[in-house]
């Protein structure tokens, strides 16, 4: 079995990488793992930094693939840790050379910018590796700190959504989030999905520029509570209690510059008209109240406290709550 230079027996994990495209000296690469069960059965795909500065997805992956038991594990696991190494490297979400958001234009083209190459790619991969299950692992960035939620392609309603929707379920998190939005079309997730008919989710926790154990702990139920799914380890995935559907979700900007002063914290229910910060100048003086403005929601992320916002910057997300 091989992924890019890594090539594995049965029982080994192997470390390699593989070409994504080309850069003005060498070839563009990402680090990857394979891992390999003793025993044949599932093929479960993992990506990491489709946004550059989203730290715990890769961190988390190799915590748990190399604590993996190897000799009982049934099937594969291969793990591409940085499917945005030009945004990495300066700690950007987005591809710095041409300014697009990677998760934004799939299904790229082989001819395109250099974005929507590494984007062509990565789609093609996931139709080459992924198998049963591709994980698409996000953890906020720089800038904004998300919930524990979790993502799948709600808009149309095949075998590849309703098995996501149905792993969804067994990652751990309470948060489920089936999202029919425009914004969906161009994802990797969507594209995954409708393209290869394969289950995807996005699988996020964290960000604001730093990296806590609850994070880590959060990816590593996440991650435990898939391969239990698919029968790829032993035990039961985990059971969410308490769930919240998400439906589509609203980006609250601010229209005053100033300093962000968050009244929530990601995960938080929310009512309309319910206090989420205040927008602080300078002086100390409140120049802003932002408010929730949906009728019933979870907030999704927030923009990490006392950022110093542009007017028109996003400050939360709230995800409209679904109860069906």
């Amino acid at each position: 079995m091989k992924f890019g230079t890594a090539e594995a027996a049965p029982g080994e994990l192997v470390k390699g990488v593989i070409e994504l495209g080309q850069d003005p000296i060498l070839p563009l690469l990402s680090p990857v793992l394979l891992a390999r069960g003793a025993q044949p059965g599932p093929r479960l795909y993992i990506q990491c930094l489709i946004h550059g500065g989203e730290n715990v997805g890769p961190l988390a992956a190799a915590r748990f693939i190399r604590g993996l038991d190897l000799k009982q594990m049934k099937g594969s696991i291969a793990a591409l840790m940085c499917a945005n190494p030009l945004g990495q490297r300066q700690h950007s979400r987005l591809i710095p050379q041409d300014g697009t958001n990677l998760n934004r234009i799939f299904p790229g083209s082989p001819k395109g910018s250099v974005g929507e190459q590494i984007a062509h790619r990565l789609l093609e991969l996931a139709g080459e590796h992924g198998g049963d299950a591709v994980l698409d692992l996000h953890s906020g960035g720089e800038l904004t700190i998300t919930a524990f939620y979790v993502i799948y392609d709600a808009k149309v309603m095949g075998p590849a959504q309703t098995a996501a929707r149905d792993l969804a379920a067994k990652v751990g998190s309470r948060y489920q989030w089936g999202a029919s939005e425009d914004w969906m079309e161009g994802t990797y997730l969507t594209n995954v999905t409708r393209r290869h008919a394969i289950p995807s989710l996005i699988i996020e926790s964290g960000g604001g520029a730093r990296v806590f154990d609850q994070d880590l702990a959060n990816f590593s139920i996440a991650l435990h509570g898939a391969a239990r799914a698919l029968g790829m380890i032993a035990g039961d995935p985990p059971t969410a209690t308490d769930i919240r559907r998400g439906g589509n979700a609203v980006h609250v900007k601010c229209t005053r510059g100033g300093y962000w002063k968050p009244a929530i914290a990601p995960g938080d229910d929310m009512t309309g008209g319910q206090l989420m910060g205040e927008i602080v100048d300078m002086y100390g003086d409140t120049v802003e109240t932002i408010l929730c403005p949906a009728k019933e929601a979870w907030v999704g992320s927030i923009r990490r406290a006392y950022m110093p916002l542009y007017a028109g910057d996003q400050v939360v997300e709230v995800v409209e709550r679904k109860h069906a």
